[in-house]
């Protein structure tokens, strides 16, 4: 086959265009990170001069953190046209980091200053024991028997020389220790700037050395910039919760006022310096689908039971305990100082509109959002079987058109002072629920047992029975009237065989509190130096072959 001048040209120039190819190494920085409960989404980006030809953009900077079966990436200037990895015999990264090489800086410079203070506390301590050594020398000379010989004139000189060289060494040597313990007292200032530089540089390199080895083959048809966005989930230690205050006022027109944020941590095995953050209330990782539901096969047999198969036991037992999948949360749309929320879509996503920086496994950085007050109604909430005093408790509606997130060992204050910290189970826009603001020692509860009787057999139709009187009672001991809600129960039976009766005195406000059988409900107001007597009756009776659990 006879190959024409102009074809070997084209060849010729092909081949020369794709000598010009070469291997990149692209160090790829974290952008934006959108944090969800356990997991987070990671946008990486770098930028890049690329020539005509085909190449290989090497990331070596990519933590083992990253789930590269979520890998997402984006190029412009380039067509990719392959993407390789791998996760061992990566080769090392360039140690020289100018983040960790600037912190090392400061530890030497330190350091180094605190060498000269050594120094110079050194020459003091040595000026001062010279000082010593002459003052010794001194009374040496002032004790020697050869100067018994010596005439008046020359021994009064000799004394006078005695006292004035010893005085002067004396002064020295105090001077000299004054100025060693002035010097050894700066040591301990740049001890401590010693250590927040090392703790700076730790916080620097907790970051994880091992990488993952990424390399994309790209083709590039025109000499330019290129761009890169790397989008990933990462693993690794990660949370992010809601950050809760609540705070009571008291007075004529109570309210309480939240004060919201979110802490959140990392350990994803590198530093996010300066990223855009959002935190997110969805969890990818959770159950996507809904749970299968088999269907339900009955059967009748022979009275002995049929022996299941290991595998059948294994397969109606994981069709039981399957999870079912979690309500979402949903958030109207709120605003505040540097953040916003997104409501749109499933879930509510906060976007805070400055950079976070956030080092692996050493920060918690916690990110103030808003403020938001409702009136409330206060009362003390009295449990005398379990507790010796009344609580203080504000009832809420979630006014704020808002979910309120779980949080955990929140912090309630009372006009500004701490009481207490407890769980906050969350609450949805527009639900009622309780908030505990700590005890009122003032209000002490009793709750004695007069009298309590069982076994007792009828005269027609044998049967046991068992009778109990309780008394209970509330002392104010403040100052001031107390709105109270008292809680007990009595027993209750869902058997036509077990017969239960109660009475109050005075008669309960509210039975089946909550929908819950038996628990009774009284309320009144307490006024100072004022108790309250209750007295419950119970009885119950059932036949004797029975026993009462």
């Amino acid at each position: 086959m006879r190959v024409s001048l102009p074809l070997l040209s084209l060849l010729a120039g092909s081949v020369a265009g794709l000598a010009l190819a070469e291997d990149l190494t692209i160090n790829s920085k974290v952008a934006e990170v959108t944090v969800y409960p356990e997991l987070a989404e990671i946008t990486r980006r770098a930028s890049f001069d690329l020539a005509p030809g085909q190449h290989r953009l090497i990331l070596r900077n990519v933590p083992q953190s990253a789930y590269l079966e979520t890998l997402q990436l984006e190029l412009t200037g380039a067509v990719q046209t392959a993407l390789s990895f791998r996760e061992d015999g990566v080769p090392p990264r360039d140690a020289s980091d100018p983040l960790v090489q600037a912190a090392e800086a400061v530890i030497r410079e330190v350091e180094a200053r605190i060498q000269a203070v050594q120094d110079e506390a050194s020459r003091a301590k040595t000026e001062a024991a010279a000082a010593r050594t002459a003052i010794g020398f001194l009374e040496q000379l002032g004790s020697n028997e050869g100067l018994a010989n010596a005439g008046a004139e020359a021994l009064r000189d000799i004394s006078r020389m005695i006292v004035a060289e010893a005085d002067a060494a004396g002064k020295q040597a105090l001077e000299a220790q004054i100025r060693a313990r002035a010097v050894e007292d700066r040591l301990e200032a740049l001890e401590d700037e010693l250590t927040q530089a090392e703790q700076a540089l730790e916080a620097i390199a907790r970051e994880d050395e091992d990488r993952l080895y990424l390399v994309v083959e790209v083709e590039v048809t025109e000499a330019g910039q290129g761009s890169l966005q790397l989008r990933y989930l990462s693993g690794g230690e990660i949370m992010s919760v809601p950050s809760y205050e609540w705070h009571l006022t008291t007075g004529g027109s109570p309210e309480v006022t939240l004060k919201r944020g979110f802490a959140v941590r990392q350990e994803t095995g590198e530093n996010w310096e300066d990223v855009a953050l959002t935190l997110s209330t969805l969890q990818p990782g959770e159950q996507g689908a809904p749970s299968h539901l088999p269907a339900l096969h009955r059967r009748i047999q022979d009275p002995q039971p049929e022996p299941k198969m290991r595998s059948q036991a294994l397969g109606d037992y994981m069709a039981a305990e399957a999870p079912l999948a979690e309500p979402v949360v949903i958030m109207e749309e709120a605003a505040g100082g540097g953040w916003a929320a997104d409501t749109s879509g499933p879930g509510v996503t906060y976007r805070f509109g400055y950079p976070v920086s956030l080092a692996s496994g050493a920060d918690i950085v916690k990110l103030d959002m808003d403020t938001l007050s409702t009136e409330v109604e206060v009362q003390a909430v009295a449990v005398p079987m379990r507790d010796e005093t009344a609580y203080r408790v504000a009832k809420v509606r979630n006014s704020f058109g808002e979910d309120l997130l779980q949080s955990y060992e929140v912090p309630m204050f009372v006009d500004g002072k701490l009481v207490t910290l407890d769980d906050f189970a969350g609450a949805a826009a527009g639900q009622e629920f309780d908030l505990g603001f700590g005890a009122i020692r003032g209000l002490q509860l009793t709750r004695n047992v007069l009298q309590k009787s069982e076994g007792e057999r009828g005269v027609i139709s044998r049967s046991n029975q068992q009778e109990e009187v309780v008394e209970i009672s509330v002392e104010n001991l403040t100052d001031e009237i107390w709105p109270l809600r008292l809680l007990d129960r009595v027993p209750y039976s869902e058997q036509e065989d077990l017969e239960i009766s109660w009475s109050a005195q005075p008669p309960a406000s509210e039975e089946n509190v909550d929908k819950r059988r038996g628990i009774l409900a009284w309320e009144f107001d307490l006024a100072p130096g004022a108790d309250q007597l209750i007295r419950l009756e119970t009885a119950l009776s059932w036949p004797e072959d029975k026993i009462l659990r």
